[in-house]
């Protein structure tokens, strides 16, 4: 049976756990209705604990752990995702898709044709916690502030390679792949509905951006951001 995962900073040297998160408490009383005995798994961005439920009180639970180990789920290429602010609920979606595909990072970014400018950090952490305790991860992704196209490009030379999407580049191949075979750290770089300036792409170019069209069909850029953090992450 799959255990239930909470996201919770524990001392993995403890052989007891006490949990006061209303949050979480809440989520095993009376959503989950879990009872004394039943296990959970606990994970803090380093290790995972196997938990039994001891005592279900009603300011806090208190659970012996059974064993700590090391999630074996999280992809080996760290891969972050640079998606151009979009409308509330696209922007949501590609932040909780990107979550459970295995991105490390996700940088909000600032282009020319930017329409929403500003994010609701407290709503988006939440549904970071929520996919990555969904879908087995190990640590929950970064979500940095937003930041201007242009101001990125310093940070981008942290990535041994990076792909900006965009319909005037060239289609993608199986040799895009190759090249990625021995890179750890990539960044993908996905612009607003309305589509990157030509003045960015030039700006890309001479970074040694490699300038990649997923389709001759165009995509929504939520749709093209999910498409990507899967293959460049998983493949």
């Amino acid at each position: 049976m799959r255990l239930n995962r909470f996201f919770f900073n524990f001392d993995p040297s403890l052989k007891l756990i006490k949990i006061n998160d209303k949050e979480i408490c809440h989520q095993i009383k009376n959503v989950l209705k879990l009872k004394r005995g039943e296990e959970i798994i606990l994970f803090n961005n380093q290790k995972e604990a196997f938990c039994r439920l001891l005592e279900i009180k009603k300011d806090f639970l208190e659970l012996e752990v059974l064993k700590i180990k090391e999630n074996e789920n999280e992809p080996k290429r760290e891969v972050k995702l640079y998606c151009a602010l979009l409308k509330k609920e696209n922007f949501e979606i590609v932040v909780q898709k990107a979550t459970e595909i295995g991105i490390k990072e996700i940088i909000p970014i600032i282009t020319k044709r930017t329409v929403k400018l500003n994010l609701n950090r407290i709503r988006l952490e939440k549904i970071i916690k929520e996919a990555a305790e969904q879908s087995q991860r190990g640590i929950l992704p970064k979500l940095a502030e937003p930041i201007e196209f242009q101001n990125i490009l310093n940070f981008s030379k942290e990535n041994e390679l990076n792909f900006l999407f965009d319909l005037k580049g060239e289609t993608l191949t199986n040799k895009h792949f190759e090249i990625l075979k021995d890179k750890q750290k990539i960044g993908l770089f996905i612009g607003p509905e309305g589509g990157w300036d030509e003045k960015e792409i030039e700006l890309a170019k001479k970074n040694n951006f490699i300038i990649i069209k997923l389709s001759s069909l165009t995509f929504r850029a939520e749709t093209a951001a999910i498409i990507v953090s899967y293959l460049f992450t998983n493949l």
